[in-house]
């Protein structure tokens, strides 16, 4: 394994470690709020940072799922997925049960991985055929 290899990161590498921590967080931050007065961590429950995580993984995904749609499958499955997910997230949020929000957005956010997941292993195997074919 060359250096660059060993040092190369994908958008889906970054979409699915951002995705699954925002699905970490949706499933600790009840127990985290019961701390917070104690650990100073309120700045958990501010919509702000929430929003701002959501708009980012939006973000990541649009650009990682184009790339691999146009450079190396031609597939629609992740855009699916990721369509599929982020619906869970936005269902959540329309919840005023806070249970009901947490595993929306929890479902919503792992549904997000699997879209970046998908998108990497629909990629890797078309790099292969074509190095197979060469």
């Amino acid at each position: 394994m060359t250096k660059n290899q060993l040092f190369k990161v994908s958008l889906d590498h970054i979409g699915l470690s951002v995705s699954l921590l925002c699905a970490i967080h949706c499933g600790i931050l009840p127990f985290l709020l019961a701390l917070a007065p104690l650990a100073n961590l309120e700045f958990l429950q501010d919509p702000w940072l929430e929003n701002s995580i959501i708009a980012i993984s939006l973000l990541i995904a649009t650009l990682s799922l184009i790339h691999g749609y146009l450079r190396h499958h031609r597939k629609f499955s992740p855009f699916w997925i990721v369509l599929s997910g982020f619906a869970f997230i936005f269902l959540g949020h329309t919840f005023p049960n806070a249970w009901a929000e947490i595993l929306f957005t929890a479902l919503g956010a792992t549904t997000v991985a699997l879209a970046h997941l998908v998108n990497w292993k629909l990629a890797r195997s078309s790099q292969t055929r074509n190095k197979q074919a060469v």
